[in-house]
């Protein structure tokens, strides 16, 4: 029984690791290599060497020149007169209150703004 058991763990896993590895492309664009995710929704390619792992858990990474600059800007110029302060519920009624203490802003865009 043991003997099937590590058989079919290790049929899944292959079939697993084989439905992964077709789900990623390589691309070698000169000194680069770039990863595209052939499912899904995006056609941006992934480059590796400009993601840091900053945490696994929570999953957190940094992708370096997501943005120029430009970019940056326009969206800081985009949110600028938007920015409303973030609320905190009231403990006694419940409602949305600005806080003393809380100092934080946010706001959202609309898609393809």
């Amino acid at each position: 029984m043991e003997h099937r058991d590590f058989l079919i763990f290790s049929l899944c896993f292959l079939f697993l690791l084989s439905n992964i590895s077709h789900s990623v492309a390589r691309f070698s664009g000169g000194k680069e290599s770039v990863m595209k995710l052939t499912t899904g929704t995006s056609s941006v390619p992934l480059d590796p060497t400009r993601v840091t792992q900053i945490s696994w858990r929570p999953r957190a990474f940094i992708y370096r020149a997501f943005l120029t600059d430009k970019e940056c800007d326009h969206l800081i110029t985009l949110a600028k007169d938007k920015l409303e302060k973030s609320m905190v519920a009231d403990n006694e009624s419940g409602k949305s209150i600005e806080s003393e203490v809380r100092t934080s802003s946010g706001m959202f865009l609309k898609k393809a703004q």
